[in-house]
């Protein structure tokens, strides 16, 4: 008897030490290139660096500047608000409908699904290029057919006022991978609670109510938080605007591409450091208010843990 618990103990011993190695090279992935450098980047945030020279302490004074002096702070977080609503609104709006269209039994439905999901696979760098030519106020694709109708032509990236819904739209197109996941909580819908809500009489908006928007709201949760973190991280679209950046009169000037300026254009890493901690700070709130806000109308089958 006593050998046999002898035997278990060595037994679950071995298991322990060996989940203990599986997981270490990813302990040591995360600390190495996530812990470290953000624990690297908030030592910086209180010097003054600028590559070339040491870097030299000077407490919050990178932060006191940021609340106090920088214009171009509350600017690229008023763009930033504004963008992420928007994108993330419309992307959740439109991605959701597509799924729900794409999840019915159509001919060619293995086709569309293609053409939705295929944007999410080109580099961000190309579809923006792209839209920048189809945006293009004198031989852009858009302006030539809003001139079959008479429309004049629009500034679309030209213009502040059109700038970011412009931006949104080709943010939207390019939200395939989103599409797919609705589309895999989708497939996951009971069969059966549908036929319920059938045989009680209710219709499409009746089991789309009380069905399907209800055991797809942990995924719609998780699309929003997803949306959220690319919309705040928002960069390469603004970076092709142009050599200015930023958009006309900096109208889109993105939080993200105000740190680049901030690191590479201007030199001052530890400034640009300490705009990246007070988005590494805002981010962090906002989504645990979302965590929060979650608990109200997120259902999950098995229960809250």
């Amino acid at each position: 008897m006593r050998g046999k618990t002898t035997s278990y103990r060595n037994h679950t011993r071995q298991r322990i030490t060996f989940a203990y190695l599986s997981i270490t090279p990813a302990i040591l992935g995360v600390l190495l290139f996530t812990v470290a450098p953000l624990l690297y980047c908030l030592y910086l945030s209180f010097t003054k660096w600028d590559i070339f020279h040491a870097e030299q302490w000077i407490g919050f004074g990178n932060y006191h500047k940021i609340f106090t002096e920088d214009l171009f702070f509350t600017k690229s977080l008023r763009v930033t608000a504004y963008y992420s609503f928007g994108n993330v609104l419309a992307c959740i709006v439109f991605c959701f409908i597509v799924a729900l269209l794409l999840n019915q039994n159509i001919r060619g439905r293995a086709f569309f699904r293609s053409v939705f999901y295929l944007p999410s696979v080109i580099p961000i760098l190309a579809t923006s290029l792209i839209w920048y030519w189809l945006y293009d106020i004198d031989f852009g694709v858009i302006n030539h057919i809003l001139g079959w109708f008479g429309i004049p032509k629009q500034m679309w990236v030209s213009s502040p006022g059109t700038v970011i819904p412009s931006i949104i739209i080709m943010s939207v197109w390019a939200s395939g991978n989103i599409i797919v996941i609705f589309l895999a909580g989708l497939q996951d819908v009971p069969r059966h609670l549908l036929e319920a809500v059938e045989i009680d009489g209710g219709g499409w908006w009746s089991k789309l109510r009380s069905v399907t928007i209800p055991l797809m709201s942990p995924v719609i949760f998780y699309n929003i938080i997803l949306a959220f973190v690319n919309s705040v991280t928002t960069f390469t679209q603004t970076y092709t605007l142009g050599t200015q950046g930023g958009g006309p009169n900096d109208s889109a000037l993105f939080y993200a591409f105000l740190i680049y300026r901030e690191a590479f254009k201007h030199m001052n890493m530890g400034y640009a450091c300490a705009l990246a901690m007070v988005l590494f700070v805002i981010v962090s709130v906002l989504t645990l208010l979302l965590f929060r806000v979650s608990r109200f109308w997120v259902h999950y089958e098995g229960g809250r843990d």
